[in-house]
């Protein structure tokens, strides 16, 4: 991909996570300086689509990134937001304070994590199921579809099926991300999984993580999921 390439998909993906709405090649020209006529502009949003990373809707001449197109994004535009030090000591003194009792610490994480977010949380461990913010994705535009979001539901509540899930990532970082149908699931297309794993006592694997719209926020995202994980880890060391 080409250093203009790249700030075309870069451009379009951050405009898209604030809209919702197919990106024309004058908002990138304009917002975005993009150095480029806007017919330079659509030619190149012409390549990126053949190649994959950007699709064209049937309501307007912009375009849209594909799940590829963030794929890209994750892994190799995007920069992640530092924590704010308020935020991450409320987290931990939050977690510490449930420390003994294992459901009520895994739902204060849970419970911390979408009230930050502002997307549906999620974790599991030992054949439970934990989840809070659920009707935080009722506010997107991409969960309108009454009957997807009772299959998204559905899986939310299934500890064998959310298990399977998290165990499809093939990546070895700490935090992983499932984006769309990487999920193995079609009520997921419209979703991102960013999640990680925790250990409790005795070494008890847990999963934490965050489901969002595909455009959610990844920068500020995985490092709040990631210090979850970790904290959740840190407060029940040694037991």
């Amino acid at each position: 991909m080409t250093e203009r390439q790249t700030a075309i998909l870069l451009g379009i993906i951050e405009e898209f996570m604030k809209t919702a709405s197919p990106i024309g090649s004058v908002v990138l020209s304009e917002k975005y300086k993009i150095k480029s006529s806007p017919a330079t502009i659509r030619n190149e949003m012409v390549d990126l689509a053949e190649m994959g990373y950007l699709e064209k809707t049937h309501f307007s001449a912009g375009r849209i990134p594909t799940p590829l197109g963030f794929r890209y994004y994750i892994d190799r535009l995007m920069e992640e937001d530092d924590l704010d030090y308020m935020e991450e000591v409320e987290l931990r003194q939050a977690l510490h304070r449930q420390r003994f009792e294992r459901d009520k610490l895994i739902k204060a994480a849970v419970d911390m994590l979408s009230g930050s977010l502002k997307y549906a949380s999620v974790a599991v461990a030992d054949d439970s199921v934990f989840y809070s913010g659920i009707s935080e994705i009722l506010d997107y535009p991409e969960f309108q579809d009454i009957d997807n979001l009772r299959n998204i539901f559905s899986i939310i509540e299934n500890y064998s099926i959310l298990k399977g899930i998290f165990n499809k990532a093939l990546s070895d970082s700490e935090i992983k991300v499932l984006v769309g149908d990487e999920a193995g699931f079609q009520a997921f297309e419209p979703c991102s999984l960013v999640y990680a794993e925790f250990r409790l006592y005795q070494g008890q694997i847990g999963f934490i993580g965050v489901i969002g719209p595909v455009r959610m926020l990844y920068s500020h995202v995985i490092p709040r999921v990631r210090l979850a994980a970790e904290t959740l880890s840190g407060v029940t060391r040694g037991w």
